[in-house]
């Protein structure tokens, strides 16, 4: 495995740290069996903080977990499993977590997806838009390989978490209708992870008052204005069986995926044997993408796993 965080270029911030962090564990339960890792994209002032808290927060809450069952790690139930980000029985959420600390997460906040190898199955938990994906070898044309979503971004253009948010509350529009520029619909179709969104106004959620908290994602730790709203800090779970076509997996944060889509960085990766060198090309190709349509660059943060 291999990983590369490349902090973004904002002209007018330059000294703006880079608020992604992630997590690579690979003997994480003490065995080469058991391993963990994990991308946290931060937003707002404290965005890094958040990030940084997240990411040391959820592996040991995972190990103080497996302590309170009394059962090894491999002896642990799907149920159980999901009920490691979620379940205050044991340690409160690091969402919760998040509320209680020493610093400011009303504005602020970040994504979490994780991906736990245990034997020869993934458990993913996703809380935000930072994706996971898989390449697998195709059957019939063995110099390629096919990108299959290990996750999927919880966005205002996924109609589930529109309704969601909207049962709560949310106004969810874009700048542009909020400014009377464009006019009120929800035609939003682009299924994020095939396509692109090209149009760089997306969708946002806002309270009643349409001032704050402005969040182009449904679901993330932290953000407590935005709590009334929906955006919570439940993850959506997938179990996946590793099989013999399977190749690599890449873990990243929505700067990789802004301007590539999942089954271009499959293609990428699979023409390195290093996954470093797979990680800078994504990364440095993304970060040139972000120069060309935008005047600045978002975080960009990527982890590749080579599996046998």
């Amino acid at each position: 495995y291999a990983y590369v965080s490349q902090k973004g270029y904002y002209p007018n911030a330059l000294n703006k740290p880079n608020q992604d962090s992630f997590c690579a564990i690979p003997k994480f339960c003490k065995t080469s069996s058991c391993s963990l890792f994990g991308v946290f994209d931060g937003h707002g002032s404290f965005g890094d903080t958040c990030s940084i808290f997240a990411k040391n927060k959820l592996p040991y809450n995972f190990m103080e977990f497996v302590k309170e069952t009394g059962k090894g790690v491999h002896d642990l139930t799907q149920q159980e499993l999901e009920k490691i980000s979620t379940s205050p029985t044991f340690y409160p959420p690091p969402h919760t977590q998040c509320h209680r600390a020493a610093f400011d997460d009303q504005l602020s906040g970040t994504t979490g997806i994780t991906v736990l190898i245990l034997g020869k199955y993934l458990y993913i938990a996703n809380v935000g838009d930072s994706r996971a994906i898989i390449c697998s070898q195709h059957e019939k044309e063995t110099n390629k390989v096919l990108a299959e979503p290990l996750s999927i971004d919880q966005t205002p253009f996924r109609k589930d978490e529109r309704e969601r948010v909207k049962k709560c509350g949310a106004k969810v529009l874009t700048i542009d209708q909020i400014e009377g520029i464009e006019p009120i619909h929800e035609n939003w179709g682009t299924e994020l992870g095939k396509e692109i969104d090209e149009i760089g106004d997306p969708p946002r959620l806002w309270n009643v008052t349409l001032d704050k908290p402005g969040t182009a994602f449904t679901r993330s730790i932290g953000d407590a204005c935005a709590e009334g709203i929906g955006v919570f800090a439940e993850p959506e779970h997938l179990t996946r069986e590793l099989h013999e076509l399977d190749k690599y997996v890449v873990i990243a944060s929505d700067g990789v995926f802004e301007f590539l889509t999942s089954q271009t960085v499959c293609d990428m990766v699979h023409s390195f044997k290093d996954p470093l060198d797979a990680c800078k090309k994504v990364v440095r190709e993304s970060y040139n993408l972000w120069l060309q349509y935008e005047v600045r660059t978002d975080d960009i943060t990527m982890i590749a796993l080579y599996l046998e």
